[in-house]
């Protein structure tokens, strides 16, 4: 052909590329949904019994976005299969993380690792949430800088329908902290993950992470959450002192290792209150009652929960008590 000449390969893709986009025009498939406002991460570890009273307590508040991110740690049982149901009928993002069972520690680092929220409540399997209360929880802690609320919440007994259960006011709980009572964004997600899997719980750790790092909680008036009391709770008046002893001992590690991670930025406040934490665990496991009733830098509530743990007769004492101690005291 006249005038013909060999074609390039920059030619080539010239000629044969699509025709461009106008810049406002963004392709439906390339959009990008905006992070949901509210993360809730569930671990769960053989929850068969309880995990379909707990989703179905799962509803978004009008005009908030959620997403849930559900950890199967390990179940052996139908927990999974009631996890793939709910997250293919419900009205909002659920992802399912399936993990070998490594305890809730783990789990929620895996779900933290997955969510991407602004702002999160970690719930476990067996509890309930009360979703009327979920626009407040989360209006708690929007904001700069690191934020952490916790919400009133009230236990009920699983086999128990008709025995009363105890009401717990986030403003005469001081710095104790209840994981599903809880909420926080994501500048305090970042210096509270990952959670140290050497501890059993999450409760003990976002109380030692808040005292380290001076982050105030909040507390948001009216029920948030509903604790189911039933034979598994790691700790609670269906456990023997033993089996609660040694999981103090544990949880309250958290304090030893917070004082470890957060060594740089603790100020002498905190730095008071975590040695005064790990001296008063100390003394309970040691039974010296009277030093830790009489030692300073402890609250009121401190001195009666780490009393009412110290020996078998006191804890029995305790667990026969226990409503009106908790009411009175907060235990």
């Amino acid at each position: 052909m006249r005038g013909s000449h060999p074609v390039t390969q920059q030619e080539t893709a010239t000629r044969f590329a699509p025709p461009a986009q106008s810049p406002s025009v963004v392709p439906a498939e390339a959009r990008v949904a905006p992070p949901p406002q509210l993360s809730i991460l569930m671990p769960v570890w053989n929850e068969r019994a309880f995990l379909e009273s707990c989703i179905g307590s799962i509803r978004a508040p009008e005009g908030m976005s959620i997403e849930v991110v559900l950890v199967d740690d390990g179940s052996t049982d139908a927990t999974g299969d009631i996890a793939a149901r709910w997250a293919a009928a419900a009205p909002f993002p659920v992802h399912i993380i399936h993990a070998p069972h490594r305890g809730k520690a783990a789990a929620l680092n895996l779900a933290y690792a997955r969510a991407s929220g602004a702002c999160f409540i970690l719930l476990a399997g067996d509890d309930l949430l009360v979703p009327e209360r979920l626009a407040d929880r989360v209006a708690a802690v929007v904001g700069p800088g690191p934020r952490l609320a916790q919400c009133g919440y009230r236990t009920f007994w699983h086999h128990r329908p008709d025995r009363a259960g105890v009401e717990y006011d986030p403003r005469r709980s001081g710095d104790h902290v209840a994981g599903g009572a809880a909420s926080f964004n994501r500048a305090f997600a970042e210096i509270y993950f990952p959670i140290p899997e050497e501890l059993p719980n999450e409760d003990t750790w976002l109380r030692a992470a808040a005292i380290a790092t001076g982050t105030s909680i909040t507390p948001v008036d009216g029920l948030g959450l509903l604790y189911r009391i039933h034979p598994r709770n790691s700790v609670g008046p269906l456990r023997s002192f033993a089996e609660t002893d040694l999981n103090l001992q544990q949880r309250h590690r958290a304090f030893e290792l917070a004082e470890r991670r957060f060594r740089a930025r603790l100020d002498a406040r905190g730095a008071a209150r975590l040695a005064a934490l790990c001296r008063a665990e100390r003394l309970r496991q040691g039974r010296g009652l009277a030093r830790l009733l009489l030692m300073p830098g402890l609250t009121w509530q401190d001195r009666t929960s780490f009393a009412a743990n110290a020996s078998p007769l006191l804890y029995a004492l305790k667990r026969r008590a226990a409503p009106l101690l908790k009411r009175l005291l907060r235990l």
